[in-house]
């Protein structure tokens, strides 16, 4: 039901986004945003940023060189998630803060990121006296790889068919299990299929110190955006669902069974997205969206009712602050973070913020 009350002059605490990729780089591509380019978005008060560790560029040394870039040009607060990939645990634990946790993926195994769901518990046994809490990315690798062999990447709604959903259920629910298991804090980063939000509903009642998000895009846009002109430029992983599923998501969203919104924000440039559209494959997976995460929800969702603005800022503000240990004094008015960026005008993947 559409709502004709503006809510635009209410007073918030500023957006927290929990999950943005900035300042390094990704399937060996540089992203187009750093630091200083996040300082530009009005009341985004904190970001959670990842590093992944490379074979060149040891976890502890691009974790340091990463907080002073922060620091020098970005004035908010920065939560930190580390993947280690050739760091082993004892090396680990020193880099461990109240601003940092781990990420860790169950695919991406060209990429060197996949972790077993045997590794994964492993972590779980040997940081079982001081638990950090661990993001992980759900996607089956096992699935991943007969879907694709099944399906070519002849065009990007393909993307769709050689990650579904099942890859997804099935990895949210080995890794539940074993929080459960071993009463772990585990965090599911950008669920995007409806049951994998109601396993993780259930899985809670068992294990409370389970938390999850999804991301602006699985609420707002389905499958059918990888269909026509420039369609390479928004593949992301997860894909976009089907409408079906995104219906319900939006649901569930608006019955809590999400813990927080955060953008996924992952920009790359338009020409590295175009360089590879005839070899799709090939295409970095990520699209941006913290600048216009705000603007996207509140006009998509809060205004034809779907969302109350309560909601919107315990999803996008009060809630991610709260895993990130963040207190902020400063306010805002909600129209402060609402951007002019309407879809028709952004590419889905353009430049800086």
């Amino acid at each position: 039901m559409r709502t004709d009350r503006d809510y635009s002059k209410l007073l918030v605490p500023g957006l927290v986004d929990f999950h943005v990729h900035v300042g390094e780089r990704i399937a060996g591509f540089q992203l187009r945003d750093g630091f200083a380019d996040l300082s530009k978005v009005k009341g985004l008060a904190g970001i959670g940023v990842f590093v992944t560790e490379e074979a060149s560029d040891p976890l502890s040394v691009k974790l340091a060189r990463m907080r002073k870039d922060a620091a020098r040009n970005y004035p908010g607060k920065v939560f930190w998630h580390l993947t280690p990939v050739q760091t082993v645990i004892e090396d680990l634990i020193p880099l461990l803060a109240a601003d940092t946790d781990l990420k860790f993926y169950t695919t991406y195994k060209p990429a060197g990121l996949y972790r077993s769901y045997a590794e994964i518990e492993r972590w779980m046994q040997d940081l079982e006296g001081i638990q950090p809490r661990m993001l992980i990315h759900c996607e089956d690798d096992e699935i991943v790889s007969e879907s694709s062999e099944k399906h070519p990447f002849r065009q990007p709604s393909d993307h769709c068919l050689r990650r579904p959903e099942l890859a997804e259920l099935k990895a949210v629910e080995r890794i539940l299990e074993l929080a459960v298991k071993h009463d772990y804090p585990v965090h599911i980063v950008h669920v995007s299929a409806p049951r994998g939000a109601l396993l993780i509903r259930e899985a809670k009642k068992h294990c409370p110190k389970i938390t999850c998000e999804t991301a602006p895009h699985y609420l707002l846009r389905n499958e059918k955006r990888l269909q026509g002109k420039n369609a390479h430029r928004w593949l992301c992983s997860p894909p976009f669902r089907s409408e079906e599923s995104r219906g319900l998501m939006v649901e569930l969203a608006a019955d809590g069974y999400f813990d927080l919104i955060a953008s996924d924000h992952c920009p790359f440039s338009n020409d590295i997205k175009d360089m590879y559209q005839n070899d799709l494959p090939k295409v970095p997976c990520g699209i941006p969206g913290l600048q216009s995460m705000i603007s996207d929800l509140y006009l998509d969702l809060v205004l034809k009712g779907k969302l109350s603005p309560e909601q919107l800022i315990r999803l996008t503000m009060t809630s991610p602050a709260a895993l990130m240990g963040l207190e902020s004094a400063d306010q805002y008015q909600l129209s402060d973070l609402i951007s002019q960026a309407s879809e028709p005008e952004r590419s889905g993947n353009y430049s800086t913020c």
